[in-house]
C-alpha cells in the first residue's frame, strides 16, 4: 500500500502538469477550439433545480462556427464559470447539468450571482482533486487496518492468506432473473458462497452487469446491504437502470447533472427533495431569501444599509443557510443508511455520508479502476465482487512513471492471479453481436470461447424496421482498405493528435449510405482511436442522434451499427497507440449488426494483430477497396 501512495502521488502531479501545459500552451481562443473553454455567453437566468440547487442558464448566439460552442462539454462536467468586471461573486465553479449546442445550463456550487450579470460570461472546463484525496485516505485506511475483513480483504489482494473455497450451494436458487443462461448463473452462484471475494470475467456484450444485478438482488433477499459502484457515472447508471424498478431501497449518489435524467428520481437529491422533513429546508430557505430583500429599518433600500445592520443581516443570512444545509445533510444520512442499495462511482464516496459497513461490495467495469480507486469502495466493505474484462482498455494513466512502477495493474488484474478458479467465472454468451462481428475478438482474446446467442447469431442491419437491403446491410463485417487510395495521416499541433482527412470524408459518405438506406442517426455510431479525428468527423457530420467520438470513450457502449476509422497510414508501418490491442478489442465489438472499418492495409498489415484481422476480413469475403465507394 505503501509503493501505491507513492505511485499515487506521482499520477497525481502528472495530472495536474498536463492541465497546467495546456492552460499555459494554449490562449483562450485556442482552448476554445479545444472545447475546454466558451467565451461570449450571455445570462439567460436564473431556475432552481432539484434540491434547490441554483441552475444558471447560458446561452451564445450561432457564429458560423464549424462546431457548436459546448460541442465538447457533457452532462457532469465541473466548470468554472467567471462573470463580467464588477460582478459579485466574479466566478463560481459548477457542474454541466444540461448541454446543447448553443445553450447550456451550469448548477452552481454556490448562491447565484446577486444580480444577473451584464456582458460576456466564460466557461472553463475544470479538474477535481477530491478523487486523489479519496483514493489517499483510502490507501492510508486500508494500509493501517488490523484483524479486521477490510485487513483481511487487504492480505488476501497481496496473497498473504488463501482465500476461504465457495462451496456448492445447498439449494436450488430461486432466480429474480430466470432469463440468465447457464454461465451467469454460475457465476451468481460462485459470488454467493464465497466469503471474501470472487471475480466475474464478462466479455463485450456477456452480460456482467446484469449478473452484478442479480448478485446484488440475491443479497439483498438474505438481508444484506450492499454498495454498488463503478469508476464512471455511465457505468453506475446501467446498474442503477437495471435496479430501480426491483422493488429495493435503492439511493444513487453524486450530482443529479451526472445520473441520466430518466433515473434521476433515484438520485439522493431527489429522494432527500421529496422527503417530508425536506420542507423545514424549504421554509428556512424562503426565510433566507425574503431576509435579504429586506429594506433597511429606516426605509432604506439594501444597498443603503447602515454598517451594523449590513453586519448583522450577513450573519443571521449565513445562520439560515447553513441550518438549511445541515438538516439537507442529516435527511441525506439518514435515507443512505435506511438503502438496501447505495450505488455511486468510486471518487463519489464520503465517509461523512456513509454510515456504518455494507455487507457486500459489487464493483462493476472494475478493470477500468485503478487500485487506489478500487480500494475507496472496497473500505467499506465485508465483501466484494468484481466484474471486469482485463481484455478491454485500462483505466487511463498520465504518468509514465507511475504506469511503469505498477499503477497501471488494476487490482481485478492482480485478482485475476491471485484467486483460485473456483472463486472466478467466465461469461461465455454473448447478447450484442453477429457471430462474425464476434468471431475475430473471441479467437485472439478470449480462446475461442465466445457463444453468439441465437437472438443476434445471424442478425443483420437489413432486419431492422425500415432498412433497406443493400450490399452494407446484408453484410455484418465490411473491411474498406484505403492501401493505394493516397488517404495519408497528418498530425494535428494543436490537439496533439493524428488525423486523415479522406478517410474521414470516406466515413461521413458511408454514413450518409447507412442513413439513406433507412438507419436513424441514434443507431449508428462514428469511431477512432484519435482526438483530432473525431473532431474533424464532427465537423463533417451534422446528423442528429449520430454519436462521434474515441473508441476509449465508448468503452460499455453498443450501437446497432459502427463505422471505425483507424486514421493511420503511412510509409513505415507505424500504427502507434493502435499497438495497444485492447483498444481494438474495444472498436470490434461495439456494432450489434454491422462493423464497418476504415485503414489502411499496408501500414496495419505490419503489426502481427491487424495483420490477422485482415486474413479474417478475407476469409469471410468482407475485404472491400475505398475504391468502392466514391
Amino acid at each position: 500500500m505503501e509503493k501505491l501512495l507513492v505511485l499515487l502521488e506521482l499520477e497525481r502531479e502528472a495530472e495536474k502538469k498536463e492541465n497546467l501545459r495546456e492552460l499555459r500552451k494554449y490562449p483562450v481562443a485556442s482552448r476554445e477550439a479545444l472545447g475546454k473553454t466558451v467565451t461570449g455567453l450571455t445570462v439567460d437566468g436564473v431556475e432552481s433545480g432539484i434540491a434547490g440547487m441554483p441552475l444558471l442558464v447560458l446561452s451564445r448566439e450561432p457564429r458560423g462556427e464549424e462546431l457548436a460552442p459546448f460541442h465538447a462539454l457533457g452532462n457532469g462536467d465541473n466548470v468554472l464559470v467567471t462573470f463580467p468586471a464588477g460582478s459579485q461573486p466574479q466566478s463560481l465553479e459548477g457542474t454541466m447539468y444540461r448541454v446543447e449546442e448553443y445553450r447550456a445550463t451550469v448548477a452552481l456550487a454556490g448562491a447565484p450571482p446577486q444580480s444577473r450579470p451584464r456582458g460576456a460570461c466564460q466557461i472553463d472546463l475544470l479538474g477535481s482533486d477530491a478523487t486523489y484525496q479519496r483514493m489517499r485516505k483510502a490507501l492510508v485506511t486500508v494500509s493501517e487496518a488490523k484483524k479486521s475483513r477490510l485487513a483481511r480483504l487487504r492480505e488476501l489482494s497481496l496473497g498473504q492468506a488463501k482465500p476461504v473455497r465457495a462451496p456448492k450451494l445447498k439449494k436450488t436458487l430461486e432466480w429474480f432473473n430466470p432469463s440468465l443462461n447457464e454461465f451467469q448463473r454460475e457465476a451468481v452462484a460462485v459470488c454467493l458462497a464465497a466469503e471474501d471475494l470472487a471475480l466475474v470475467h464478462g466479455p463485450p456484450g456477456t452480460g456482467k452487469t446484469t449478473v452484478l444485478v442479480e448478485v446484488i438482488r440475491q443479497h439483498a433477499a438474505r438481508g444484506a446491504r450492499i454498495l454498488a459502484t463503478a469508476p464512471s457515472n455511465v457505468a453506475v447508471d446501467n446498474m442503477l437502470e437495471k435496479l430501480h424498478e426491483s422493488g429495493l431501497r435503492v439511493v444513487r449518489l453524486g450530482h443529479p447533472a451526472r445520473t441520466l435524467e430518466f433515473l434521476r428520481h433515484n438520485n439522493l437529491s431527489a429522494l432527500v427533495e421529496a422527503d417530508a422533513a425536506y420542507e423545514e429546508v424549504r421554509e428556512l430557505d424562503a426565510w433566507r431569501e425574503r431576509l435579504a430583500r429586506r429594506k433597511s429599518r429606516f426605509g432604506r433600500g439594501r444597498g443603503q444599509l447602515g454598517y451594523e445592520e449590513r453586519q448583522e443581516r450577513e450573519r443571521e443570512l449565513q445562520r439560515l443557510w447553513r441550518q438549511a444545509r445541515d438538516l439537507e445533510f442529516e435527511i441525506s444520512r439518514r435515507l443512505v443508511a435506511g438503502a438496501q442499495v447505495v450505488l455511486a462511482t468510486h471518487g463519489g464516496l464520503s465517509r461523512k455520508l456513509l454510515k456504518g459497513r455494507f455487507d457486500l461490495a459489487a464493483l462493476d467495469e472494475a478493470s477500468q479502476a485503478t487500485e487506489p480507486l478500487s480500494w475507496v469502495a472496497l473500505q467499506f466493505a465485508e465483501k466484494a465482487v468484481l466484474a471486469g474484462d482485463s481484455m478491454q482498455l485500462p483505466p487511463t494513466i498520465y504518468s509514465r512513471e507511475a504506469a511503469e512502477g505498477g499503477l497501471a495493474v488494476t487490482l481485478f488484474d492482480r485478482l485475476k492471479d491471485v484467486l483460485p478458479a473456483q472463486l472466478q467465472t467466465l461469461l461465455r454468451v454473448q447478447y450484442r453481436m453477429h457471430e462474425t462481428i464476434m468471431g475475430f475478438s473471441s479467437r485472439q482474446f478470449y480462446e475461442d470461447k465466445l457463444i453468439a446467442d441465437e437472438s443476434v447469431r445471424r442478425h443483420l442491419a437489413a432486419q431492422l424496421p425500415g432498412v433497406a437491403a443493400g450490399e452494407l446491410t446484408n453484410a455484418p463485417l465490411v473491411f474498406i482498405d484505403t492501401a493505394g487510395a493516397g488517404f495519408e495521416e497528418s498530425w494535428n499541433d494543436l490537439l496533439e493528435s493524428r488525423e486523415n482527412a479522406q478517410e474521414a470524408e470516406l466515413a461521413a459518405r458511408l454514413l450518409a449510405r447507412l442513413l439513406q438506406a433507412g438507419l436513424k442517426g441514434r443507431e449508428v455510431a462514428l469511431l477512432t482511436p484519435y482526438v483530432a479525428q473525431a473532431r474533424r468527423l464532427k465537423s463533417l457530420v451534422k446528423v442528429p442522434g449520430v454519436e462521434i467520438g474515441s473508441i476509449d470513450g465508448f468503452q460499455g457502449r453498443e450501437k446497432e451499427a459502427t463505422i471505425v476509422s483507424l486514421v493511420r497510414s503511412n510509409d513505415d508501418g507505424e500504427v502507434g497507440f493502435l499497438g495497444d490491442t485492447r483498444r481494438m478489442n474495444v472498436a470490434l465489438t461495439r456494432a450489434r449488426r454491422l462493423l464497418i472499418v476504415i485503414g489502411d492495409s499496408a501500414t496495419l498489415a505490419q503489426h502481427p494483430f491487424y495483420s490477422a484481422f485482415i486474413e479474417y476480413v478475407d476469409f469471410h469475403g468482407a475485404h472491400r477497396s475505398a475504391y468502392e465507394f466514391p
